[in-house]
C-alpha cells in the first residue's frame, strides 16, 4: 500500500486541517505547510509501506479504509498523524 501523512505536534491542527480537506483543499500542499515531518517537503509521501513499519494501530485503520480516505487523528511517539491512503 502506499500513503501520505501530516504529522502534528499539537492537537490544535488536527480539526483546522480536517476541515481544509472535506473544502477540497490538496491533501500533498497541506503536509507541505503543517507537516512536523520531513516528508512534508514531498507532500506527506510514505511510499510504498509494509506491515512490519507500521504500528498496529495505524494497519488497522489503513485496512478499513477505500482508496482516497483521510483517517486520522493517530497518535504514536511522534505525534498526531493524518493518513491519506493512496493505493493498496
Amino acid at each position: 500500500m502506499e500513503a501520505r501523512h501530516i504529522l502534528l505536534k499539537t492537537p490544535l491542527l488536527v480539526e483546522p486541517i480536517m476541515n481544509a480537506l472535506s473544502q477540497g483543499a490538496d491533501f500533498a500542499q497541506l503536509a507541505r505547510e503543517h507537516s512536523a515531518c520531513t516528508s512534508g517537503q514531498n507532500g506527506g509521501q510514505w511510499g510504498k509501506l509494509t506491515q512490519d513499519v507500521l504500528p498496529e494501530h495505524f494497519l488497522d485503520a489503513l485496512n478499513d479504509a477505500s482508496i482516497g480516505d483521510v483517517i486520522g487523528p493517530l497518535e504514536s511517539r511522534h505525534g498526531l498523524h493524518l493518513i491519506k491512503l493512496d493505493s493498496l
